[in-house]
């Protein structure tokens, strides 16, 4: 996983001393303003486990001014996305409860709700002894991200409403990255449209020289779900119509599938039907490619800082493009915190869990690298407003850019515990394209067949 830590102390903090400031002063200010003992757990000890990711860097420096607010000692267990998954899974569905908290999705959380392996947090949140209210502020989540946590349990429905499963950290959504000095050399002007993109992908492709363009195309969930998911979105293809009829192999899929294999043979070099979104990242970082498609904007940090990239001083951002009917929709990931059902620590747990979620250090996070921020008092910061505002081919470009994609960004999935089940095997479909196994239709339409019955699982 990158790490944008020596990025942020650089162009944010400076010095050591100023960061260990900052931090002195956010944990004075936490403790001021709470209303509650924050010794009541004293002499505790939780675990945490985090996949690794920036908000993990973006927090460290923090726990040890948490364990001195509080008494509860921190133990940190910092796994990769997938082995972090499969011990948190053990965990959870043995009862075992070694694990307090935990970094999670509203995703993972269909299924660990459905289990009853996941904590309800709104009597947390209404407790005056464990929470004060007015300190913590749950209004200043954005709404629409808060909900996301928020399921009734119902099969296919109850998302945004129902029991709170968790709290978010960070949000992400996607969008074009493009090299300004590429795009004018070549004299074309960034798409705005997928049937731009589509007119202009041979020529931004140079071979092994300059590669047209990159995105995430491994055979699992995230292909559908987030990627070319937005795409998929865009072309006005849902998961589920009105009507709860699966659209995989409706016609709107079925071209969203050929023009995206299209881009993806036409401008991508060998092996792009495997690339990860760590390879998509570091493609781009490294200055092979003109455009990142469809990819995080919460990689824009990596591609900003000289130490990790290539294009620091050529990268630009744009809105994904326009659908066939003129539409653009975007999928959502927010990476969230959630409690053990089966800890015997729950309100330590949760003493960790609203500071974490705090303002204060919400704010920190994101001076640390933790993107985009879930509060609106964080967009709101000056220093966070410093931090950003210079991303971009012209000062401000990524705010704009990203305020843009957040009114049409949302999690459109049904709520089921066994999506990620269904979305592989609707990325396996895409894949059997790319590789000629089977034509569009033939393999949408066979992944549809697949899936139905899962919905009733």
């Amino acid at each position: 996983m990158f790490k944008l830590k020596n990025f942020i102390n650089k162009m944010l903090f400076g010095n050591l001393n100023y960061l260990t400031a900052f931090i002195l002063l956010i944990s004075a200010s936490f403790t001021t303003a709470q209303a509650i003992d924050m010794k009541q757990q004293s002499g505790e000890t939780i675990t945490v486990m985090l996949v690794s990711h920036p908000f993990v860097d973006s927090v460290k420096p923090y726990i040890p001014e948490f364990e001195a607010l509080t008494g509860i000692t921190v133990n940190l267990d910092v796994l990769p996305e997938g082995s972090g998954t499969e011990k948190l899974l053990a965990d959870l569905s043995s009862r075992a409860g070694t694990i307090d908290v935990f970094m999670t999705s509203p995703l993972s959380n269909w299924q660990y709700a459905t289990a009853g392996w996941i904590e309800d947090l709104d009597p947390f949140l209404e407790n005056p002894s464990l929470t004060d209210a007015a300190a913590y502020d749950v209004g200043d989540f954005f709404q629409g991200v808060l909900d996301s946590n928020r399921w009734t349990r119902e099969l296919l429905a109850g998302i945004g409403e129902g029991p709170l499963w968790a709290l978010p950290i960070n949000s992400e959504s996607y969008l074009l990255a493009y090299r300004p000095s590429v795009f004018k050399e070549l004299g074309i002007d960034v798409p705005k449209t997928y049937a731009e993109l589509l007119s202009i992908a041979d020529k931004l492709d140079q071979g092994s020289a300059q590669y047209g363009l990159l995105t995430r195309f491994d055979k699992f969930w995230d292909l559908p779900y987030l990627t070319f998911g937005t795409m998929l979105q865009s072309y006005g293809v849902e998961m589920l119509d009105a009507e709860g009829n699966l659209q995989i192999c409706s016609e709107e899929s079925i071209n969203a599938t050929n023009d995206f294999v299209q881009l993806i043979q036409t401008a991508s070099p060998e092996g792009a039907g495997a690339f990860t979104w760590y390879e998509s990242m570091q493609g781009f970082a490294a200055g092979q490619y003109a455009l990142s498609f469809n990819e995080a904007d919460l990689f824009a940090p990596v591609y900003q800082d000289p130490t990790q990239s290539e294009v620091s001083n050529d990268v630009g951002y744009a809105p994904t493009p326009l659908g066939p009917d003129g539409y653009r929709k975007a999928g959502a990931w927010i990476w969230s915190m959630s409690i053990n059902a089966a800890s015997s620590k729950k309100d330590a747990a949760w003493l960790f869990l609203s500071w974490v979620t705090s303002k204060e250090i919400m704010i920190g996070s994101h001076l640390g690298g933790n993107m985009n921020p879930v509060r609106k008092s964080a967009w709101a910061n000056k220093d966070v407003a410093a931090l950003v505002n210079g991303w971009g081919e012209y000062p401000g470009q990524y705010v704009e850019v990203t305020s843009t994609m957040g009114e049409v960004a949302a999690v459109r999935f049904p709520p089921h515990p066994e999506l990620t089940r269904m979305l592989d095997r609707w990325a396996q479909a895409v894949q059997e394209v790319y590789f000629g196994k089977a034509n569009a239709k033939e393999a949408l339409c066979n992944a549809e067949a697949d899936i139905k019955p899962m919905l009733s699982q």
